[in-house]
């Protein structure tokens, strides 16, 4: 289940920012001296000063495993801080060396900091990498085009996996350290980042997927300071999603013991798995997912997924507990891709079924398989009123009763993102739209340019004859380079995507010259939102996206189907008129 874990792939951490040049040296007061280097902006080459691997609390290892951060002490000195630090460990990254030291691997909480102006007071906005919280590094995601605009970038590293979220439900590993090791950072945000040109009081914290995930959370949480930020933008994650949270932490992270041989009772079981490496917990934790996911679902996977209430106070209660308007007074942006469900579907289609669902035959089997995919994502019910409004919901009656696979695709991957993504998301913007009048904007991103994440049309094992798909997190591909060479036309999306993202940092109103009409804020429980593609358009009900995959597939099935008319038509005419030649 690897690919399935990494909602944010980690091919893309092969990646790193340019070699330094014309070094320059900050000080920071009461911690010390960084020495960063230069980089430029893609479009107009203005230069940025980056500072890549400035180390916000003491490294994890030890008696620290699996403990809340501890402050950075003060150093003496000058740090280089102009090359990219090591990504925290996960599975293919940097546990290549499972027996090495162990010190080193886990020293990576850090963030990296990108500014053009180290005396100016300007907006900061603060990333949280996703990566479906076992995968990612801060040095994935470049500044080239966000700081186009006149803000301060800061992207952190936080532990990943069962180093920042296994919990046995005890003081000594309670859970959440990862929430701990975020909110460590931003208390170093608000702390020290005007040595870099940093407004304190205008912070915005943004993430994909999990990291989204983890805005959501920080949203709601009350060990969260209200001056650590004063904006959030959400995308494509939330703590409503089935796999962000955790159901059975201590079941699971017994089962995770058992996989590394820790399986004794809790004190001495929290000890061994202190002393266990990096590599055999990630290890251990990959066996646990894919065989629990394969059981029962998301929510009783656990070892990477926030804890709520047991003993962590980060979460006392679910945010679904909570009353529309007991929340934060933030302006929020949020939104998903078009077609969120293809990753979630993959997961479902590769590790969540005995059998393959292109042998279904009839409707019988098609209610099933809808019944199991509510079930590995928490959502079934014994009336089956899921699966009834899903049905109905998302296919036509004839398309029900041919129960053709490959017409029936597309209704799948709605369904797989609407469960994982698009309703969670929407849980977040209407709750604080109630609770915040006007301060809340909802978006679609339905844009299919030349970088790509997910090219299922060339994988083997897993096919979807359809195009133009805009898939989970390729949003990302607008704001951060990520390796990829933009076309004019993915450029002027990326123009649009920044303008929106960074105005919205700067101002709480996200605007962009490609945006004809203001973008109207949340009103009600289902709009407006903006689509986001070639063109921006505002439309009224956010509940269309919901069969998006399914209504782009008919269109084009409706395409091909009249230009096979229009074709036989042509060969038709073409014909009469060679046979009226020889007849005349």
């Amino acid at each position: 289940m690897s690919s399935f874990s990494g909602f944010l792939p980690v091919v893309l951490g092969v990646l790193c920012l340019a070699a330094a040049s014309n070094g320059i040296t900050v000080p920071i007061e009461g911690l010390g001296q960084v020495m960063g280097s230069e980089t430029v902006t893609a479009r107009t080459q203005q230069i940025v000063y980056q500072f890549l691997n400035i180390p916000y609390a003491a490294p994890p290892v030890g008696e620290r495993r699996f403990k809340a951060p501890v402050p950075i002490s003060p150093w003496t000195g000058v740090k280089d801080v102009s090359m990219p630090g090591r990504a925290c460990p996960q599975l293919g990254v940097t546990t290549q060396n499972p027996e090495g030291n162990v010190s080193d691997l886990e020293d990576c909480l850090s963030v990296s900091v990108y500014t053009k102006n180290t005396t100016d007071n300007r907006p900061v906005m603060v990333f949280i990498h996703g990566g479906g919280f076992v995968t990612g590094a801060a040095s994935i995601f470049e500044p080239d085009y966000l700081l186009e605009k006149d803000i301060v970038l800061v992207s952190i590293q936080y532990r990943l996996g069962p180093l920042g979220f296994l919990s046995t439900g005890t003081a000594n590993i309670p859970g959440n350290m990862a929430m701990y090791d975020i909110i460590a950072a931003l208390e170093w945000v608000s702390s020290y980042i005007r040595f870099f040109g940093g407004d304190r009081t205008s912070v915005t914290i943004f993430g994909e997927s999990a990291g989204a995930a983890a805005v959501s959370a920080l949203l709601y949480s009350p060990t969260v300071r209200d001056d650590l930020f004063h904006r959030a933008i959400i995308q494509s994650g939330s703590v409503f999603a089935p796999w962000a949270t955790c159901k059975s932490p201590k079941e699971g992270a017994l089962d995770i013991a058992r996989r590394v041989n820790c399986d004794r009772p809790a004190e001495s079981m929290e000890d061994c798995l202190r002393s266990v490496s990096a590599l055999r917990l990630m290890e251990a934790y990959e066996d646990h997912k894919n065989t629990q996911f394969n059981i029962t679902g998301f929510p009783d996977v656990s070892g990477a997924c926030i804890v709520i209430g047991e003993a962590s106070p980060f979460m006392p209660k679910h945010p679904k507990t909570l009353t529309r308007n007991a929340f934060r007074n933030v302006e929020i942006m949020a939104g998903t891709t078009s077609q969120e469900g293809l990753l979630f579907w993959e997961g479902v289609y590769k590790y969540g079924l005995s059998y393959k669902p292109e042998n279904i035959q009839s409707s019988w089997e098609l209610v099933q398989l809808i019944d199991t995919i509510n079930e590995r994502f928490g959502a079934g019910s014994n009336d089956g009123s899921h699966t009834w409004h899903q049905l109905f919901g998302t296919f036509l009656t004839t398309e029900i009763h041919r129960a053709n696979y490959t017409e029936l695709l597309p209704g799948l991957v709605d369904i797989c993102g609407n469960l994982a993504i698009k309703a969670p998301v929407l849980q977040d913007v209407t709750r604080f739209a109630h609770a915040n009048p006007d301060k809340v904007y909802l978006y679609s991103f339905d844009y299919s340019g030349t970088p790509s994440i997910y090219n299922f049309s060339n994988q083997q094992d897993f096919y979807y004859p359809y195009h133009n798909n805009s898939f989970h997190a390729e949003d990302l591909f607008y704001l951060f380079p990520l390796g990829y060479r933009l076309d004019q036309q993915d450029t002027e999306v990326a123009k649009t995507m920044v303008d929106l993202w960074t105005t919205f940092a700067m101002r709480g109103r996200p605007t962009a010259s490609a945006v004809q009409k203001t973008w109207s804020p949340v009103a009600h429980f289902n709009g407006p939102y903006l689509k986001i593609g070639k063109q921006c358009e505002e439309f009224q009900n956010y509940f269309n996206e919901f069969t998006a995959s399914t209504d782009k597939a008919r269109h084009q099935r409706s395409t091909a189907s009249l230009l096979h008319v229009s074709y036989l038509a042509a060969s038709l005419a073409l014909m009469f008129s060679i046979v009226s030649s020889f007849i005349q």
